[in-house]
């Protein structure tokens, strides 16, 4: 058991040999830069709610450790989904000299430490930047973080064991109904975008008027006092991590978390149990289905088959659909703030410079996804070596499907900025058609990419290669900030210069569109003949 163990998390948590450094090193920038811009978000609501509010550094944490104790919980739950109820490996495990009573305190150990493991990296410098916010910065302060990072996983593991089996249910429920989970990925979405927009609102209102409304005031206060409170696990943590009836704080959540994790285990038992052996006795007919001849021509049989892998494929469906549609909603969201926050820095008349940096982002968000339009294909792209469709047509067919959702999202978007009169006709024409060519730009930049590396060894549940989607959304925001920083400072650095901002604007997509489409054009043959399974 012990050393399935150490299998299991050096599969996890081990350095592969076969990475190059080269993708080591860009996965390591795109960790730092989203753990940068989380502490910073962390910094600037820990200091501006210091400043604000009269209330004690402990209940202030409250708030930051029960959002550290959410995010662990779901990241827990699906942790006991993927490996406790439908591990992709079962029948491999089921080969193993472990009995299934092991192979289930196995995974439930490994869970655990993977929580441990996320529970250092979230929780340690999350509550040392609060304490350099709020000034609070002592040895027991110190000591406190440290006793709390090793309680804080216990009860979102126990939570998690608990809640794998009723979600796991539902999403039983939901598996023939992609679009159902679609959209309500797409609301969460919004929703959590919306919660960020009201964040950072905040904060801009305080930096910009030094000072908070009334009812800006009220809000945080009923939210720090509802958390803090003998109903919230976080309330107890807080204890022990500022020393504040210690011994009350330590027992009950102790506690709690013992109980929880002693009745979720006792009842994942049975459940694992029985899925175990449906999983095994049913996996010869799993594969089993009734297929049919469609008499569709090349073209449109392509077309429908990148369609059919985007809804199938958690990864497109979800975070490339997902963000694809609900981009109109989120560019308003965008415009409204950096539009307060740039006309009290700037001035007036950056609303098209404000325009074109926020659908410049979000168009590089979507764009790079085209990365994995050969990754996606994973063991079975021998079979488009042997269709009778020349290697360029399909990957121009595909690019037409990765095109079309970048500007169906463009186009709403610019509908929407119209409705609210936030840029001018002129500004309208120009921004569309910039952005156009930014977007065909970044598919073939993407095709060009993933030309160069495939990435097509067998991958779970079909998920599309993340190092990718890294290059391309890395380049998709240099050039996003180009267009950021010519639209909005030129005009305030030269004035009367309007027709050559639209002129670079139109310039740097048409630049960018051609430069990738004749790599693509007098390369991609070459390319995808060598490229083996």
């Amino acid at each position: 058991m012990r050393n399935f163990i150490r299998l299991q998390l050096k599969l996890k948590w081990g350095f592969n040999r076969n990475n190059s450094k080269r993708n080591a090193v860009m996965t390591a920038i795109a960790a730092l830069l989203a753990v940068a811009i989380v502490l910073a978000l962390v910094w600037g609501l820990a200091y501006v709610l210091n400043r604000s509010l009269q209330v004690s550094a402990k209940r202030l944490s409250v708030m930051f450790i029960t959002v550290l104790t959410v995010c662990l919980t779901v990241v827990a739950t699906g942790s006991q989904i993927n490996r406790l109820y439908r591990p992709g490996d079962l029948h491999i495990t089921a080969r193993f000299p472990l009995s299934p009573f092991k192979v289930f305190v196995s995974y439930l150990i490994i869970n655990y430490i993977d929580l441990a493991i996320y529970s250092a990296i979230l929780f340690l410098p999350v509550m040392m930047v609060f304490g350099w916010a709020v000034g609070c910065i002592t040895f027991v302060y110190v000591l406190g973080v440290l006793l709390g990072t090793l309680l804080l996983p216990l009860l979102p593991f126990g939570l998690s064991v608990f809640l794998a089996i009723p979600i796991m249910y539902v999403d039983s429920l939901l598996k023939k109904h992609n679009v159902v989970k679609l959209i309500s990925f797409i609301v969460l979405l919004v929703g959590l975008f919306a919660l960020y927009y009201y964040i950072l609102t905040v904060l801009a209102e305080f930096f910009i008027h030094r000072n908070w409304e009334e009812g800006t005031l009220g809000i945080w206060e009923s939210i720090l006092q509802g958390l803090d409170s003998y109903y919230n696990p976080a309330y107890y943590l807080g204890n022990v991590v500022f020393f504040q009836n210690f011994w009350l704080g330590l027992g009950a959540y102790l506690g709690a978390s013992v109980l929880l994790i002693g009745g979720g285990v006792a009842v994942a038992k049975l459940v694992y149990r029985n899925i175990r052996t449906k999983q095994l006795e049913s996996g010869a007919e799993k594969g089993k289905r009734v297929s049919r001849l469609d008499n569709y021509a090349d073209g449109r049989a392509i077309l429908r088959h990148t369609f059919l892998e985007i809804m199938h494929t958690k990864a497109y469906s979800y975070f490339y659909l997902g963000v694809a549609i609900s981009t109109p909603v989120m560019v308003f969201f965008c415009n409204r703030l950096v539009q307060m926050v740039g006309e009290a820095q700037i001035g007036q008349g950056i609303n098209f410079g404000v325009a074109m940096l926020v659908i410049s982002v979000f168009m590089a968000l979507i764009g790079s996804y085209a990365s994995t339009i050969l990754s996606v294909e994973g063991k079975n792209f021998y079979i488009t070596k042997l269709i009778p469709v020349p290697y360029r047509k399909q990957l121009c067919l595909k690019s037409t499907v990765n095109v079309a959702v970048s500007l169906g999202a463009l186009l709403v978007s610019v509908i929407v900025m119209v409705a609210l009169q936030f840029i001018s006709a002129v500004e309208t024409v120009v921004l569309t058609l910039s952005q156009i060519l930014f977007a065909v730009g970044l598919v073939l930049n993407g095709i060009n990419l993933n030309l160069a590396n495939p990435n097509l060894k067998p991958k779970a549940n079909g998920e599309a290669e993340e190092i990718n989607i890294t290059y391309m959304l890395l380049i998709g925001l240099v050039i996003a900030a180009l267009y950021g920083m010519f639209s909005i400072l030129m005009p305030k650095l030269v004035p009367e210069t309007n027709v050559y901002l639209y002129l670079i604007n139109i310039g740097i997509g048409l630049i960018y569109a051609a430069v990738n489409f004749f790599v693509f054009w007098f390369t991609a043959d070459r390319k995808y003949r060598k490229i083996e399974v």
